[in-house]
C-alpha cells in the first residue's frame, strides 16, 4: 500500500525529519527570545441603531442613523484619523515618549503627520463582522501605557462628538421654527381650498355615495360573472349532447348538465334504491317466483322512464340554457349603467380626494413637529450620542507578541513539512530498489532471498553466519537462498553457481560465503571459487594470514596458467565440508584466463570432487571478467544492495549476462531493513520465530525445544 510505502519511508529518513524540525524549532526559540514583548489593551463600543435625533421625522431633513455598514466602517476610519491621534498622543504623552525616540526635545507641528502616523502603528480598530461594536486595541511594550492609550482613544472621539452634535442641535432647533410656520401657512391654504370644493360641487355626502356605488359594481360583477359561467356550462355540454348517441343512457348520465335534471336526479335514486331491492330478492327467491317477476317488472320500469327523462334533456338544457342567456344580458346591461353613474362621480371625486389627500397631509406633518416643540428634552434629544462605551480597557499580564506557542508552531510544522518535502524529493531522485515486489516487477526476476542488515562484529575471523550466528535472521535468509536454488531444477543443472553484483560494494562476496556455508552445512561437499581476480576478498576473510603466505599459496589463477594442481591450491575452512580456491597471484590479463576455452573443462573436473561449485567473480559493469564464466555455469544470481544499486546499473548488467547467454537464477536483496520496518520490503516476519527457534542463542530458547520434545 502507498501509506505503508510512505510510513516506512519517513521512518527511514527519520533522521532528516528529526534535524529540520529540531533545527526550526531552535531557530524559532531563539527568535522569539530575543523579540521585545508587546501587551494589548481593549475598549470596545457600542454604536446604537438610531440616534436620538428630533429631526429625524421631517421632511428633506437626512435620516442620520448609524445602523448602516457603510456608517459604521465611517465611525472605524474616524477612529483612526490624524486629528484624534494626535490628541490621544498628547493626552498620553506618546508625543515625549516619540520626541525622545527620534532625539529631539519635544515634537513640533512638523512632526504631527508622522506622530499620527506613530500612533497608529499603536492602535488597532476594527468592525466586529455582523454586530455593531468596535474594537480598539491599544499596543505597546508597557502594559499601563496600553491600557492608557486604549481609553484616551474613546474619551476623546466621544469628546469629539458631543462638540459637534452640539453645533447641529442648535441648528436644528432653528430649522424646527421655521418648518412649523411654512407648514401651518400650508396647512390653512389646503383646507381653504377643500372647503371651496364641496361648496361648489355639493360634495357633502360623496364619500358614501361612492361607496355605495363600488359595492353595486361588485356585487353585479359577480352575478354577471356567474351567470356567464352557468351558461357557458350548459352551452358546452350542449355540444356534448349533440355528439352522443340518444339511446346510450350511461353516456349522456356523464355530463353534468343532465345529470342535475330534477327529474333524472329523482329517478336514478329511485332506481338505485330498487337495484338494492332487487339485489336482496334474487339472493331469497328463483327468477319464477312472483316476488322476483314484480321486482323485475318495477326495475324494469325505473329504467324506462330515467331513459325517456335523459332523452328529453335537450329540450331541458336548451331551456335553462335561454334563461340563464336572458339572466346574463340583464344583469350585464344593468352594470353597464352602474358603471356610467361610477364615472360620473368620479369626474367630481377625484379632485375632491386629490384635496382631501393633501390636507391630511399637511395635518399630520404639522402635528408631528408641534409634538417635537411641546417635548421638554429637545435640547438633550440634541445632544444625546450613538456611541456607548461597553467594556473598559484592562491590565494585560500576557504579552500578545510574540505569540510564543503559535510561533513555535508554526516552526514546528513548517519543519516537518520542509523535511517531508526533502524526504519525498530523495525518494523521488532514488532509483535505488527498495522491496521486493519492486525488484521483480522491474526485472522479472525472482527475488531468491532477502538478506537483512545485521552486526556481524560477533562473526569471528574465517567464521560465517551460518556456522557462528545460525539462530539470526540473517542465516535464515541463506537457509532460504538455499532452499529457494534448490528449486531451480534437476540437480545437475545447479550445481555450479556463481554470484556476482553490477557494482562494486553489493555484498556478493559475503554472500558468496554463506551460501557456500549453507551448502555445507547442508552436507554437500562444497568449493568456494575467488573468481574475482582484481580484488579478491575471500582469502582475508576465511584463512588466516599465515596460510595466504608463502610459495605453497596458490590459487585460481596458478590453476588456470597450468602453474600448480588444483588439489594443491585449494585450502580448507573452519566450516565443515567447505574448500575454498583463492584467487591465486595477480594476473596481467585476467580476462583472457577467464576466457580460455579450457575453461569449461576445468569446471567439470572440479565437479568430480565436490557436489556444489560457487564462484565470487567481479561486478559484471567494472569489467569483463564475469561474463566469461557466466556461459560456462549453471546458474548465475546477482546480488543487489537494498537502497544503493540504481536500476539502470541492474538493468545493464542482466542485459549484458542475458547477451553472454548465462542462465539467470535470480536476484539476492541484500542489506535490507532489519526489525519491524522490514517487514514492508521483503514480507519477513520471522523474528519472534526465530527466537523460539532450535537455532536461537538464548539457553532458554534451548530448554524450551528440549523440554517440548521430551513431552512429545
Amino acid at each position: 500500500m502507498n501509506f505503508q510505502r510512505y510510513l516506512f519511508l519517513f521512518l527511514r529518513h527519520s533522521w532528516i525529519v528529526v534535524l529540520l524540525t529540531a533545527g526550526a524549532l531552535a531557530g524559532a526559540w531563539t527568535w522569539v527570545s530575543k523579540q521585545t514583548p508587546i501587551y494589548a489593551s481593549r475598549a470596545v463600543m457600542e454604536v446604537e441603531t438610531k440616534a436620538a435625533d428630533v429631526v429625524n421625522e421631517i421632511k428633506d431633513v437626512q435620516d442620520s442613523s448609524v445602523s448602516t455598514t457603510e456608517a459604521l466602517n465611517t465611525v472605524v476610519q474616524s477612529l483612526s484619523s490624524n486629528s484624534l491621534m494626535l490628541a490621544v498622543a498628547k493626552k498620553t504623552g506618546v508625543d515625549a515618549i516619540y520626541a525622545a525616540e527620534k532625539g529631539r526635545p519635544a515634537v513640533t507641528s512638523a512632526d504631527d503627520a508622522a506622530l499620527a502616523d506613530y500612533m497608529k502603528s499603536k492602535v488597532v480598530i476594527s468592525l466586529r463582522r455582523m454586530t455593531r461594536l468596535i474594537d480598539i486595541v491599544a499596543e505597546d511594550p508597557k502594559p499601563e501605557k496600553a491600557q492608557e492609550i486604549a481609553a484616551a482613544v474613546v474619551s476623546e472621539f466621544l469628546a469629539m462628538q458631543a462638540q459637534d452634535r452640539l453645533s447641529v442641535g442648535k441648528n436644528a432647533n432653528t430649522f424646527l421654527f421655521e418648518e412649523v410656520s411654512k407648514q401651518k401657512a400650508k396647512l390653512e391654504t389646503s383646507e381653504k381650498k377643500l372647503a371651496e370644493f364641496r361648496i361648489e360641487n355639493k360634495a357633502v355626502s360623496l364619500d358614501e355615495r361612492q361607496n355605495i356605488i363600488v359595492e353595486k359594481l361588485n356585487d353585479l360583477n359577480k352575478q354577471v360573472t356567474e351567470a356567464g359561467t352557468q351558461r357557458a356550462k350548459i352551452e358546452a355540454d350542449l355540444e356534448a349532447l349533440k355528439r352522443t348517441d340518444g339511446k346510450d343512457v350511461r353516456a349522456m348520465l356523464e355530463l353534468n348538465s343532465v345529470a342535475t335534471i330534477p327529474q333524472v336526479v329523482a329517478l336514478r335514486s329511485a332506481l338505485t334504491a330498487k337495484e338494492a331491492d332487487f339485489a336482496a330478492v334474487r339472493e331469497r327467491y328463483l327468477d319464477q317466483h312472483p316476488k322476483y317477476k314484480e321486482t323485475t317488472s318495477q326495475l324494469a320500469e325505473i329504467q324506462s322512464k330515467l331513459a325517456t327523462a335523459v332523452g328529453a334533456a335537450g329540450d331541458v338544457l336548451k331551456q335553462q340554457y335561454k334563461t340563464f342567456l336572458d339572466t346574463e344580458n340583464r344583469l350585464t346591461d344593468m352594470l353597464e349603467k352602474q358603471k356610467e353613474e361610477a364615472l360620473e362621480l368620479d369626474k367630481t371625486s377625484i379632485p375632491y380626494n386629490v384635496l382631501k389627500r393633501e390636507v391630511d397631509s399637511d395635518r399630520t406633518l404639522y402635528e408631528t413637529l408641534l409634538n417635537r416643540l411641546k417635548e421638554t428634552d429637545v435640547t438633550q434629544g440634541l445632544t444625546k450620542t450613538p456611541y456607548r462605551f461597553v467594556e473598559e480597557p484592562m491590565l494585560t499580564a500576557t504579552p500578545v507578541r510574540p505569540n510564543k506557542s503559535k510561533i513555535l508552531l508554526a516552526s514546528l510544522l513548517l519543519g516537518l513539512v520542509a523535511s517531508g518535502g526533502i524526504v519525498l524529493l530523495l525518494d523521488r531522485l532514488d532509483s535505488s530498489v527498495r522491496t521486493v515486489d519492486d525488484a521483480e516487477a522491474a526485472f522479472e526476476l525472482p527475488v531468491l532471498a532477502a538478506v537483512p542488515e545485521a552486526d556481524t562484529s560477533k562473526i569471528p575471523p574465517g567464521g560465517t553466519v551460518m556456522t557462528d550466528d545460525a539462530g539470526s535472521s540473517q542465516a535464515e535468509a541463506f537457509r532460504t537462498l538455499r532452499a529457494s536454488i534448490s528449486l531451480l531444477g534437476d540437480e545437475e543443472n545447479r550445481r555450479v553457481l556463481m554470484v556476482t553484483s553490477a557494482i562494486p560494494s553489493e555484498g556478493k562476496t559475503f554472500n558468496s560465503i554463506n551460501l557456500a556455508a549453507a551448502l555445507a552445512t547442508q552436507g554437500l561437499k562444497t568449493l568456494l571459487i575467488d573468481a574475482d581476480l582484481r580484488r579478491p576478498a575471500l582469502s582475508s576473510t576465511l584463512l588466516d594470514s599465515d596460510e595466504r603466505k608463502g610459495e605453497d599459496y596458490r590459487g585460481l589463477t596458478d590453476c588456470l596458467s597450468g602453474l600448480t594442481e588444483t588439489a594443491d591450491a585449494v585450502r580448507p575452512t573452519k566450516v565443515p565440508n567447505l574448500w575454498l580456491l583463492p584467487s591465486g597471484r595477480r594476473a596481467p590479463n585476467p580476462s583472457e584466463l577467464l576466457a580460455q576455452r579450457t575453461v569449461p573443462e576445468y569446471i567439470a573436473g572440479l565437479l568430480k570432487h565436490f557436489d556444489r561449485v560457487i564462484i565470487d567473480s567481479a561486478p559484471i559493469n567494472a569489467v569483463s571478467d564475469s561474463l566469461a564464466l557466466a556461459g560456462h555455469v549453471h546458474a548465475v544470481c546477482v546480488v543487489i544492495r537494498f537502497g544503493k544499486t540504481p536500476r539502470r546499473a541492474i538493468s545493464r548488467a542482466l542485459s549484458l549476462l542475458r547477451k553472454a547467454d548465462a542462465r539467470l537464477a535470480g536476484l539476492i536483496m541484500n542489506r535490507m531493513p532489519g526489525g519491524r520496518g522490514g517487514a514492508y520490503y521483503y514480507y519477513y516476519y520471522g523474528d519472534p520465530y526465530l527466537k523460539d527457534s532450535v537455532y536461537g542463542d538464548s539457553d532458554k530458547s534451548r530448554k524450551k525445544h528440549a523440554k517440548a520434545e521430551a513431552k512429545a
